[in-house]
């Protein structure tokens, strides 16, 4: 299938990787057994996983993305063991080279300015509202619940064959402010895709 993403989703090209460890280390990822993992390691491992889903994403300048100075913004919305993760991995671990802030969301009005947003399954009564809220602006949402990528959620992660993958829909992802390497695409299972 051949997409034309000009616009909207680009290839980056990053003299430090090499096409080889860019889609290793995203096979790798979507590869990896939870055969002896525990639940608690599991949250770790999606925690981790943020950091690498924003190496495959670019923000546009107004997300202030490129202001060493301001931080990168993770915000949580629901009730999910994955906060205390991402508030213990990154106290040290940067993204895009920006000191990390983990925000508790209370309230759909604290969305704005979230470079990431992590969607707890609490908020499944919510997502419409959530992703109305979202879609237009320049936030990478992120959930964790059977139908959340149907609904509009940018980056989703399942289970299947014992294993933590993570789907992707294709046409939200177009249609937001953000622009997706197809690298990241390629690694995930696709839903709503693009028609050529």
């Amino acid at each position: 299938m051949s997409i034309n993403f000009n616009k909207h989703i680009t290839i980056k090209n990053n003299l430090s990787y090499s096409v080889f460890k860019r889609t290793g280390l995203i096979i790798l990822l979507s590869l990896l057994s939870l055969q002896g993992v525990s639940q608690a390691s599991i949250y770790v491992l999606k925690a981790v996983y943020l950091e690498k889903f924003s190496r495959f994403i670019t923000w546009p300048k107004e997300s202030l993305i490129d202001n060493p100075d301001e931080p990168f913004i993770i915000s949580v919305i629901g009730e999910t063991p994955l906060t205390e993760n991402l508030i213990q991995i990154y106290a040290i671990q940067k993204i895009k080279n920006k000191r990390v802030i983990i925000k508790n969301i209370h309230n759909l009005n604290e969305i704005q300015g979230s470079h990431i947003l992590f969607i707890a399954e609490s908020e499944k009564k919510n997502i419409d509202q959530i992703i109305a809220i979202t879609k237009q602006q320049p936030i990478l949402t992120i959930g964790e619940t059977k139908g959340f990528a149907e609904k509009g959620v940018l980056i989703n992660f399942f289970e299947k064959d014992n294993k933590l993958r993570f789907e992707i829909n294709e046409t939200a992802v177009l249609k937001s402010p953000l622009q997706m390497s197809f690298y990241l695409l390629n690694s995930a299972k696709i839903v709503e895709p693009v028609e050529e």
